[in-house]
Protein backbone atom coordinates (compact mmCIF):
# COMPACT_ATOMS: atom_id res chain seq x y z
CA UNK A 1 0.00 0.00 0.00
CA UNK A 2 2.95 2.26 0.64
CA UNK A 3 4.38 1.62 -2.49
CA UNK A 4 1.15 1.85 -4.32
CA UNK A 5 -1.20 3.51 -2.61
CA UNK A 6 -3.75 4.13 -5.38
CA UNK A 7 -4.15 0.00 -6.44
CA UNK A 8 -7.43 -0.42 -5.34
CA UNK A 9 -7.06 -4.48 -5.45
CA UNK A 10 -4.00 -4.22 -2.58
CA UNK A 11 -7.25 -2.32 0.01
CA UNK A 12 -9.81 -5.08 -1.31
CA UNK A 13 -6.93 -7.88 -0.23
CA UNK A 14 -6.21 -6.17 3.15
CA UNK A 15 -10.01 -6.34 4.02
CA UNK A 16 -10.19 -9.86 3.38
CA UNK A 17 -6.84 -10.10 5.34
CA UNK A 18 -9.13 -8.44 8.30
CA UNK A 19 -12.33 -10.69 7.90
CA UNK A 20 -10.03 -13.61 8.30
CA UNK A 21 -8.18 -12.42 11.11
CA UNK A 22 -10.95 -12.98 14.26
CA UNK A 23 -13.59 -11.73 11.26
CA UNK A 24 -12.40 -7.89 12.04
CA UNK A 25 -15.43 -6.71 10.17
CA UNK A 26 -14.49 -3.20 11.12
CA UNK A 27 -11.33 -3.15 9.45
CA UNK A 28 -12.48 -4.89 6.87
CA UNK A 29 -15.05 -2.47 5.72
CA UNK A 30 -12.95 0.87 6.08
CA UNK A 31 -10.64 -1.03 3.67
CA UNK A 32 -13.13 -2.00 0.99
CA UNK A 33 -14.82 1.54 1.37
CA UNK A 34 -10.95 2.69 0.66
CA UNK A 35 -10.85 0.32 -2.60
CA UNK A 36 -13.99 1.76 -3.73
CA UNK A 37 -13.14 5.71 -2.96
CA UNK A 38 -9.75 5.02 -5.28
CA UNK A 39 -11.62 3.14 -8.12
CA UNK A 40 -15.41 4.18 -8.58
CA UNK A 41 -16.12 1.05 -11.36
CA UNK A 42 -15.07 -1.58 -8.26
CA UNK A 43 -17.52 -3.67 -8.61
CA UNK A 44 -15.72 -6.34 -6.04
CA UNK A 45 -15.53 -3.50 -3.27
CA UNK A 46 -18.71 -3.14 -3.33
CA UNK A 47 -19.65 -6.58 -3.15
CA UNK A 48 -17.30 -7.38 -0.67
CA UNK A 49 -19.28 -4.30 0.73
CA UNK A 50 -22.35 -5.96 0.70
CA UNK A 51 -21.22 -9.37 1.78
CA UNK A 52 -20.09 -8.05 4.94
CA UNK A 53 -23.16 -6.61 5.68
CA UNK A 54 -24.95 -9.59 5.01
CA UNK A 55 -22.77 -11.53 7.69
CA UNK A 56 -23.64 -9.07 9.73
CA UNK A 57 -27.40 -9.55 9.36
CA UNK A 58 -28.18 -6.40 7.86
CA UNK A 59 -29.71 -7.85 4.72
CA UNK A 60 -31.47 -4.40 3.57
CA UNK A 61 -28.14 -3.10 3.48
CA UNK A 62 -26.60 -5.70 1.67
CA UNK A 63 -28.86 -5.72 -1.38
CA UNK A 64 -28.63 -2.19 -1.73
CA UNK A 65 -24.86 -2.80 -2.25
CA UNK A 66 -25.67 -5.91 -4.86
CA UNK A 67 -27.85 -4.19 -6.89
CA UNK A 68 -25.39 -0.97 -7.09
CA UNK A 69 -22.87 -3.50 -8.41
CA UNK A 70 -24.96 -4.84 -10.43
CA UNK A 71 -26.04 -0.95 -12.12
CA UNK A 72 -21.90 -0.54 -12.32
CA UNK A 73 -21.49 -3.85 -14.19
CA UNK A 74 -24.61 -5.36 -15.65
CA UNK A 75 -22.33 -8.24 -16.36
CA UNK A 76 -20.80 -9.04 -13.09
CA UNK A 77 -22.28 -12.56 -12.76
CA UNK A 78 -21.61 -12.83 -8.63
CA UNK A 79 -24.27 -9.53 -7.92
CA UNK A 80 -27.42 -11.53 -9.60
CA UNK A 81 -26.14 -14.58 -7.04
CA UNK A 82 -25.95 -12.89 -3.92
CA UNK A 83 -29.33 -11.20 -4.80
CA UNK A 84 -30.86 -14.70 -5.50
CA UNK A 85 -29.30 -15.67 -2.08
CA UNK A 86 -31.07 -13.22 -0.29
CA UNK A 87 -34.12 -13.28 -2.12
CA UNK A 88 -34.20 -16.77 -1.24
CA UNK A 89 -33.37 -16.43 2.30
CA UNK A 90 -37.04 -13.86 2.42
CA UNK A 91 -38.77 -16.72 0.90
CA UNK A 92 -39.26 -14.38 -2.56
CA UNK A 93 -38.78 -17.45 -4.73
CA UNK A 94 -39.74 -16.00 -7.73
CA UNK A 95 -37.49 -13.43 -7.94
CA UNK A 96 -34.55 -15.39 -6.69
CA UNK A 97 -35.37 -17.72 -9.17
CA UNK A 98 -34.83 -14.77 -11.94
CA UNK A 99 -31.62 -13.26 -10.38
CA UNK A 100 -30.38 -17.11 -10.13
CA UNK A 101 -31.27 -17.55 -13.98
CA UNK A 102 -29.24 -14.42 -14.83
CA UNK A 103 -26.13 -15.67 -12.84
CA UNK A 104 -26.46 -18.72 -14.72
CA UNK A 105 -26.84 -16.43 -18.35
CA UNK A 106 -23.29 -14.73 -17.37
CA UNK A 107 -21.51 -17.55 -15.83
CA UNK A 108 -21.31 -20.35 -18.38
CA UNK A 109 -24.06 -22.66 -16.98
CA UNK A 110 -21.72 -23.39 -13.85
CA UNK A 111 -23.11 -26.91 -12.43
CA UNK A 112 -23.51 -25.68 -8.93
CA UNK A 113 -25.61 -22.65 -9.80
CA UNK A 114 -27.51 -24.82 -12.13
CA UNK A 115 -28.15 -27.14 -9.41
CA UNK A 116 -29.18 -23.97 -7.28
CA UNK A 117 -31.27 -22.57 -10.02
CA UNK A 118 -33.10 -26.42 -9.98
CA UNK A 119 -33.77 -25.58 -6.66
CA UNK A 120 -35.31 -22.06 -7.23
CA UNK A 121 -37.61 -23.58 -9.36
CA UNK A 122 -38.67 -26.60 -7.35
CA UNK A 123 -39.64 -23.66 -4.41
CA UNK A 124 -41.60 -21.57 -6.87
CA UNK A 125 -43.43 -24.02 -7.65
CA UNK A 126 -41.95 -24.36 -11.56
CA UNK A 127 -42.10 -28.57 -10.86
CA UNK A 128 -42.27 -29.32 -14.45
CA UNK A 129 -39.19 -26.87 -15.32
CA UNK A 130 -37.40 -28.17 -12.30
CA UNK A 131 -37.65 -31.55 -13.67
CA UNK A 132 -36.75 -30.71 -17.17
CA UNK A 133 -33.74 -28.42 -15.60
CA UNK A 134 -32.49 -31.61 -13.58
CA UNK A 135 -32.87 -34.14 -16.22
CA UNK A 136 -30.62 -31.80 -18.41
CA UNK A 137 -27.92 -30.92 -15.38
CA UNK A 138 -27.61 -34.85 -14.79
CA UNK A 139 -26.86 -35.22 -18.54
CA UNK A 140 -23.39 -33.38 -17.67
CA UNK A 141 -23.01 -34.83 -13.82
CA UNK A 142 -24.76 -37.06 -11.83
CA UNK A 143 -22.39 -36.34 -8.67
CA UNK A 144 -24.98 -34.80 -6.46
CA UNK A 145 -27.65 -36.97 -4.71
CA UNK A 146 -29.59 -33.52 -3.98
CA UNK A 147 -31.11 -33.41 -7.28
CA UNK A 148 -32.27 -36.92 -7.21
CA UNK A 149 -34.13 -35.73 -4.19
CA UNK A 150 -35.52 -32.72 -5.96
CA UNK A 151 -36.61 -34.82 -8.50
CA UNK A 152 -38.79 -37.07 -6.38
CA UNK A 153 -40.30 -34.15 -4.95
CA UNK A 154 -41.46 -32.61 -8.18
CA UNK A 155 -42.25 -35.74 -10.03
CA UNK A 156 -44.45 -36.53 -6.52
CA UNK A 157 -46.02 -32.69 -7.49
CA UNK A 158 -46.45 -33.39 -10.99
CA UNK A 159 -48.36 -36.59 -10.42
CA UNK A 160 -45.79 -38.93 -11.71
CA UNK A 161 -45.68 -41.28 -8.63
CA UNK A 162 -43.79 -44.12 -10.12
CA UNK A 163 -41.09 -41.46 -11.49
CA UNK A 164 -41.19 -40.28 -8.18
CA UNK A 165 -40.89 -43.22 -6.17
CA UNK A 166 -37.68 -44.51 -8.27
CA UNK A 167 -36.25 -41.38 -7.79
CA UNK A 168 -36.84 -41.02 -3.74
CA UNK A 169 -35.09 -44.97 -3.74
CA UNK A 170 -32.36 -43.96 -5.49
CA UNK A 171 -32.14 -40.79 -3.15
CA UNK A 172 -32.35 -43.01 -0.23
CA UNK A 173 -29.56 -45.70 -1.36
CA UNK A 174 -27.24 -43.04 -2.20
CA UNK A 175 -27.99 -41.35 0.78
CA UNK A 176 -26.90 -44.42 2.78
CA UNK A 177 -23.50 -44.91 1.33
CA UNK A 178 -22.69 -41.26 0.87
CA UNK A 179 -24.12 -40.54 4.85
CA UNK A 180 -25.84 -37.76 2.75
CA UNK A 181 -28.47 -35.89 5.67
CA UNK A 182 -32.13 -37.04 5.56
CA UNK A 183 -34.14 -34.66 6.16
CA UNK A 184 -38.23 -35.37 7.35
CA UNK A 185 -38.92 -33.76 4.14
CA UNK A 186 -37.62 -36.87 2.59
CA UNK A 187 -39.29 -39.32 4.81
CA UNK A 188 -42.35 -37.56 4.03
CA UNK A 189 -42.46 -37.57 0.24
CA UNK A 190 -41.08 -41.40 0.05
CA UNK A 191 -44.17 -42.27 2.37
CA UNK A 192 -46.34 -40.56 -0.05
CA UNK A 193 -45.10 -41.83 -3.45
CA UNK A 194 -45.30 -45.38 -1.66
CA UNK A 195 -49.39 -44.61 -0.87
CA UNK A 196 -49.95 -43.16 -3.92
CA UNK A 197 -48.14 -46.28 -5.68
CA UNK A 198 -50.39 -48.55 -3.34
CA UNK A 199 -47.86 -49.10 -0.66
CA UNK A 200 -49.98 -47.65 1.83
CA UNK A 201 -48.35 -49.96 4.92
CA UNK A 202 -44.83 -48.84 4.28
CA UNK A 203 -45.80 -45.48 3.40
CA UNK A 204 -47.84 -44.65 6.71
CA UNK A 205 -44.75 -45.94 8.54
CA UNK A 206 -42.34 -43.09 6.16
CA UNK A 207 -44.79 -40.64 7.31
CA UNK A 208 -44.74 -41.31 10.62
CA UNK A 209 -40.88 -41.59 10.55
CA UNK A 210 -41.33 -37.67 9.24
CA UNK A 211 -43.30 -36.46 12.44
CA UNK A 212 -40.64 -38.43 14.41
CA UNK A 213 -37.90 -36.31 13.12
CA UNK A 214 -40.51 -32.83 13.01
CA UNK A 215 -42.91 -32.61 15.27
CA UNK A 216 -44.07 -29.34 13.07
CA UNK A 217 -45.40 -31.90 10.23
CA UNK A 218 -48.67 -33.03 12.26
CA UNK A 219 -50.60 -32.45 9.04
CA UNK A 220 -49.06 -35.97 7.85
CA UNK A 221 -51.49 -37.86 10.15
CA UNK A 222 -54.53 -36.23 8.00
CA UNK A 223 -52.47 -38.10 5.15
CA UNK A 224 -51.85 -41.35 7.71
CA UNK A 225 -55.84 -41.16 8.27
CA UNK A 226 -56.93 -40.56 4.42
CA UNK A 227 -54.52 -43.89 3.93
CA UNK A 228 -56.35 -46.33 6.84
CA UNK A 229 -59.91 -44.62 5.76
CA UNK A 230 -58.98 -46.07 1.76
CA UNK A 231 -58.06 -49.46 3.98
CA UNK A 232 -61.44 -49.13 5.77
CA UNK A 233 -59.50 -49.09 9.06
CA UNK A 234 -61.55 -46.91 10.75
CA UNK A 235 -60.70 -47.06 13.84
CA UNK A 236 -57.09 -46.47 12.99
CA UNK A 237 -58.15 -43.46 11.07
CA UNK A 238 -60.23 -41.79 13.63
CA UNK A 239 -56.67 -41.97 15.96
CA UNK A 240 -55.40 -40.38 13.66
CA UNK A 241 -57.70 -37.54 13.13
CA UNK A 242 -57.57 -37.61 16.60
CA UNK A 243 -54.05 -36.55 16.65
CA UNK A 244 -53.66 -33.82 14.09
CA UNK A 245 -56.88 -31.95 16.06
CA UNK A 246 -54.85 -32.01 19.35
CA UNK A 247 -51.60 -31.18 17.97
CA UNK A 248 -51.86 -29.66 14.61
CA UNK A 249 -54.77 -26.78 13.24
CA UNK A 250 -57.72 -28.62 12.28
CA UNK A 251 -59.72 -27.68 9.02
CA UNK A 252 -62.65 -28.97 7.76
CA UNK A 253 -61.78 -31.78 5.89
CA UNK A 254 -59.81 -32.96 9.23
CA UNK A 255 -62.95 -32.80 10.72
CA UNK A 256 -64.64 -34.30 7.62
CA UNK A 257 -62.33 -37.02 7.10
CA UNK A 258 -63.06 -38.06 11.30
CA UNK A 259 -66.72 -37.89 10.93
CA UNK A 260 -66.96 -40.13 7.54
CA UNK A 261 -64.85 -42.70 9.89
CA UNK A 262 -67.29 -42.54 12.56
CA UNK A 263 -69.84 -42.84 10.13
CA UNK A 264 -68.77 -46.06 8.43
CA UNK A 265 -67.81 -47.34 12.20
CA UNK A 266 -71.65 -47.04 12.94
CA UNK A 267 -70.60 -44.00 15.57
CA UNK A 268 -73.44 -41.66 14.66
CA UNK A 269 -73.76 -39.79 17.51
CA UNK A 270 -69.40 -38.99 17.65
CA UNK A 271 -69.95 -38.55 13.68
CA UNK A 272 -72.74 -36.09 14.44
CA UNK A 273 -70.19 -34.00 16.43
CA UNK A 274 -67.46 -33.88 13.82
CA UNK A 275 -69.61 -32.65 10.57
CA UNK A 276 -71.27 -29.89 13.69
CA UNK A 277 -67.38 -28.96 13.80
CA UNK A 278 -67.54 -28.32 9.95
CA UNK A 279 -70.44 -26.30 10.20
CA UNK A 280 -68.95 -24.19 12.86
CA UNK A 281 -65.38 -23.89 11.20
CA UNK A 282 -67.15 -23.15 7.75
CA UNK A 283 -70.78 -22.66 7.92
CA UNK A 284 -71.12 -21.95 4.45
CA UNK A 285 -69.72 -25.57 3.48
CA UNK A 286 -73.02 -27.22 2.47
CA UNK A 287 -71.00 -30.55 3.09
CA UNK A 288 -71.24 -30.69 6.91
CA UNK A 289 -75.47 -29.99 7.22
CA UNK A 290 -75.34 -32.49 4.73
CA UNK A 291 -73.76 -34.90 6.66
CA UNK A 292 -75.04 -33.78 9.90
CA UNK A 293 -78.61 -34.65 8.40
CA UNK A 294 -77.04 -38.27 7.17
CA UNK A 295 -75.86 -38.93 10.90
CA UNK A 296 -79.41 -37.92 12.54
CA UNK A 297 -81.04 -39.58 9.93
CA UNK A 298 -79.21 -43.11 11.72
CA UNK A 299 -80.14 -41.83 14.97
CA UNK A 300 -83.43 -41.49 13.99
CA UNK A 301 -83.82 -44.73 12.27
CA UNK A 302 -87.49 -44.54 12.64
CA UNK A 303 -87.79 -40.87 11.48
CA UNK A 304 -89.73 -40.23 14.60
CA UNK A 305 -88.56 -37.22 15.80
CA UNK A 306 -87.32 -35.68 12.26
CA UNK A 307 -84.05 -35.02 13.85
CA UNK A 308 -82.02 -34.41 9.97
CA UNK A 309 -85.17 -32.11 8.91
CA UNK A 310 -83.19 -28.86 9.62
CA UNK A 311 -79.93 -30.01 8.08
CA UNK A 312 -81.58 -31.40 5.05
CA UNK A 313 -83.19 -27.92 5.07
CA UNK A 314 -80.27 -25.80 5.15
CA UNK A 315 -78.64 -28.42 2.70
CA UNK A 316 -80.59 -27.85 -0.37
CA UNK A 317 -80.88 -24.05 0.23
CA UNK A 318 -77.35 -23.94 0.12
CA UNK A 319 -76.81 -25.58 -3.32
CA UNK A 320 -76.14 -23.19 -6.39
CA UNK A 321 -78.58 -23.49 -9.57
CA UNK A 322 -74.61 -24.55 -11.10
CA UNK A 323 -74.14 -27.37 -8.57
CA UNK A 324 -77.31 -29.38 -9.10
CA UNK A 325 -75.94 -32.00 -11.10
CA UNK A 326 -73.01 -32.27 -9.37
CA UNK A 327 -75.27 -32.55 -6.12
CA UNK A 328 -77.83 -34.62 -7.80
CA UNK A 329 -77.71 -37.68 -5.82
CA UNK A 330 -77.75 -36.20 -2.44
CA UNK A 331 -80.21 -33.43 -3.18
CA UNK A 332 -82.74 -36.88 -3.86
CA UNK A 333 -82.07 -37.79 -0.96
CA UNK A 334 -82.43 -34.71 0.88
CA UNK A 335 -86.01 -33.83 -0.71
CA UNK A 336 -86.84 -37.43 -0.39
CA UNK A 337 -86.74 -37.43 3.33
CA UNK A 338 -88.37 -33.62 3.36
CA UNK A 339 -91.05 -35.27 1.13
CA UNK A 340 -91.69 -37.68 3.58
CA UNK A 341 -91.59 -35.43 6.78
CA UNK A 342 -94.22 -33.19 5.07
CA UNK A 343 -96.15 -36.24 4.28
CA UNK A 344 -96.06 -37.56 8.27
CA UNK A 345 -97.34 -33.65 9.14
CA UNK A 346 -99.75 -34.36 6.44
CA UNK A 347 -98.76 -30.90 4.84
CA UNK A 348 -99.47 -32.27 1.44
CA UNK A 349 -99.23 -29.13 -0.20
CA UNK A 350 -95.24 -28.74 1.13
CA UNK A 351 -94.73 -32.87 0.39
CA UNK A 352 -95.75 -32.47 -3.49
CA UNK A 353 -93.14 -30.24 -3.37
CA UNK A 354 -90.57 -31.99 -2.12
CA UNK A 355 -91.16 -35.02 -4.25
CA UNK A 356 -91.63 -32.49 -7.28
CA UNK A 357 -88.56 -31.28 -6.87
CA UNK A 358 -87.12 -34.88 -6.75
CA UNK A 359 -89.21 -35.77 -10.49
CA UNK A 360 -87.48 -32.40 -12.01
CA UNK A 361 -83.94 -34.22 -10.62
CA UNK A 362 -85.08 -37.50 -11.60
Amino acid sequence: AKLEPKNAEIYLLTGDAYLENNNDGSNAIKNYEKAAEIDKSSVQAILRMGQLYGRARNYNLALDYYKRAALIDSSFAPAYREQGELYYMAKQYNVAKAKYKRFLELSSNNLDARTRYASFLFLSKEYANAITEIIEIQKLDTSSNILNRLLAYSYYETGDFANGLSKSKTFFNRATNEKTKVLAQDYEYNGKLLIKTGNDSIGIEKLNKAIDMDTAKADLYSEIASSYMKQKKYALAISNYQKKITLGKPNANDYFGMGRAYYFSKDFVNADSAFAQIIKSNPTLPLGYLWRAKSNTQLDASNEKGLAKPYYEQFVSMVKPEELEKNKKDLIEAYSYLGFQAMKLKDTSTAKQHWQKVLELE
